[in-house]
């Protein structure tokens, strides 16, 4: 398994970890369904304009091109991030439902690439906030801009210690 995330002994310092691991699949669910929603609502996403995003992006060719671009590759990123968070949930019920040590750490490996996502999706929200004058967080005054940011580093950091329950569980033998 993966020794590189350390190990706890119950989920929140209250439940059992077989039972915060239904939780955390349930909450990831959740979190991927709303943000997908969210997202969709904002910015009126869907596949056809994701396939224009690559068209577009896979053709930038100066600098210019690319900052106006970022705000096309946020949102699509923030997508697909929510969609890898319903399918590592479900992952995960299942690996909890059935103790298949796989899927739990197919959860384990596809969240953590959702949060260093989730991460660099931070900072280019930031960096174009800063350099555009349209942008993801554009219709906020700059207060409740970055408290949302600062918000969306402590939801990454709790999807981090989900993760470090989630490793814990294959690593201990709970399954």
């Amino acid at each position: 398994m993966c020794e590189i995330f350390p190990e706890v002994e119950s989920c929140c310092m209250v439940a059992s970890i077989r039972v915060g691991m239904l939780l955390i699949a349930v909450l990831a669910i959740c979190t991927g369904t709303l943000s997908l929603s969210v997202m969709e609502q904002r910015t009126s996403i869907n596949l056809k304009n994701v396939m224009n995003i690559y068209e577009n992006v896979t053709h930038i060719s100066k600098p210019d091109q690319a900052l106006s671009e970022l705000s096309n590759l946020i949102s699509t990123s923030l997508s697909a991030i929510s969609v890898i968070f319903i399918l590592a949930g479900l992952f995960l019920l299942f690996a909890t439902l059935t103790d298949q040590e796989g899927f739990a750490q197919m959860f384990v490996w596809l969240t953590f690439l959702c949060i260093v996502i989730g991460f660099i999706c931070v900072l280019a929200i930031g960096f174009e906030c800063v350099l555009q004058t349209k942008c993801l967080l554009g219709n906020m005054d700059w207060l409740s801009a970055a408290t949302s940011l600062v918000v969306m580093v402590f939801y990454l950091f709790m999807w981090f210690y989900f993760v470090v329950v989630a490793n814990s569980y294959v690593l201990n033998g709970y399954t």
